[in-house]
């Protein structure tokens, strides 16, 4: 199919087969997110009249997503008393808990090195992070985005 030949129906149709497929809304969104722009181009270069893809993804795939909601602090607590009790688990308590109570991610977490905290002042410093190449091999790399660059505060039982 020629991209001419592509109609707003065939559009809708497609994403719809994706989700009979299996496929989530979050990548249904994406590939719309990669395919409407693109095809957003062909109308403005005058190849296309109509962005075959220039409508609202409600109307057409459910949105089967769901929220993930935090656990709280009573859950949190006892998940926290498990680890600490278990003769398997114990050992990993204290990353756990620093998990827990600073909010950074594992990749973070792992790409921390000895330089990056400051126990006088009690601040982490977040700008690389462990992450695994397309080939299996650990690498550390500055975080993604400059929002994930950042200086965390740690209360005094995770300076602890």
């Amino acid at each position: 199919m020629q991209i001419g030949d592509v109609k707003t129906s065939d559009a809708k149709l497609f994403l719809i087969k994706l989700q009979n497929d299996g496929k989530g809304h979050s990548t249904i969104k994406t590939v719309r997110g990669v395919l409407r722009p693109a095809f957003q181009m062909a109308v403005d270069d005058d190849a296309l009249n109509k962005n075959p893809f220039g409508f609202a993804l409600a109307g057409v795939v459910v949105n089967d997503s769901v929220t993930r909601e935090a656990i709280s602090k009573k859950q949190m607590n006892k998940f926290l008393k498990f680890i600490h009790d278990d003769n398997c688990y114990c050992k990993y308590y204290d990353v756990v808990y620093i998990l827990f109570h600073t909010g950074i991610r594992i990749s973070e977490f792992c790409g921390l090195t000895i330089r990056d905290v400051d126990l006088k002042n009690k601040i982490l410093n977040i700008d690389h992070q462990l992450q695994r190449t397309s080939d299996m091999k650990y690498v550390i790399e500055k975080t993604k985005t400059n929002a994930g660059t950042r200086k965390l505060p740690m209360n005094d039982d995770v300076t602890e």
